[in-house]
């Protein structure tokens, strides 16, 4: 899935927006915040296993002594599986307050993907599966060059992806936000309230396609049946009062 940008809410032109709705915030006022660093983090789907490092018989052991990051994943067999590796990521955000509350207000919003927060780090690496049964190695080794960093694999597949930042702006995963869909309306006419408190004025975004399997291709079973995750969302709001449960 591609994004299209169009535009970040620190851009002057986006406090025009701001104040037809909210007269008294501005965004930058608000800067991002940048959280501590973390521990390595790794990313793993179903089919995918952690293992203890071992390069094999044919690399030398002494040569990872100084590696930043090691470890073998194991992939079973007929299931497509990914790992995501993110070395040292910091977690860089519009801040937690009422900034969101107020950029729920914009009716430009509709439809759009608001993208509050991504992982930045210095070095990340990616591996898809063929679903085949195989053990993939990697590991984060010094550069012969400088300071930079570089990666190792035993792989050579082209489901590989790896790269470095020196700066720590490389961003390989971050989280994509809609709008709560509210249609709660008293009287024919009326514009739609805002969130009571309590509500989430923003979920999870939802892919701009129908569910697929696990190649990419539709999947039949859901053809007739398939509830989006923001309509069962709005369900449970709306019918919250009665007594069924979901």
């Amino acid at each position: 899935m591609r994004f299209t940008v169009l535009g970040n809410v620190y851009d002057p032109e986006f406090q025009v927006l701001l104040d037809a709705v909210h007269g008294n915030l501005t965004m930058s006022d608000y800067p991002p915040e940048l959280d501590p660093v973390e521990q390595d983090r790794i990313v793993t789907s179903a089919g995918a296993r952690k293992q203890l490092f071992d390069p094999g018989a044919d690399v030398k052991k002494e040569n990872f002594k100084k590696a930043s990051f090691k470890m073998n994943f194991k992939f079973l067999s007929g299931k497509r599986s990914a790992v995501l590796v993110m070395h040292k990521p910091r977690l860089y955000h519009i801040p937690n307050n009422k900034v969101l509350d107020v950029l729920y207000r914009i009716p430009e919003f509709n439809g759009l993907f608001l993208v509050p927060s991504v992982y930045r780090c210095r070095a990340w690496s990616i591996y898809l599966s063929s679903k085949l049964e195989e053990v993939v190695s990697v590991a984060l080794l010094p550069s012969k060059v400088g300071f930079n960093l570089e990666w190792w694999s035993n792989s050579d597949s082209d489901f590989i992806r790896q790269g470095t930042d020196n700066d720590g702006l490389a961003s390989p995963l971050f989280t994509a936000k809609q709008k709560l869909p509210l249609i709660r309306r008293y009287m024919r006419g009326m514009p739609v309230p805002d969130p009571e408190p309590g509500d989430k004025f923003w979920v999870e975004g939802c892919p701009g396609w129908e569910p697929v399997d696990e190649d990419g291709y539709e999947d039949p079973i859901w053809e007739e049946d398939y509830e989006p995750p923001v309509a069962r969302v709005w369900r449970r709001i709306m019918c919250k009062s009665n007594t069924a449960r979901w």
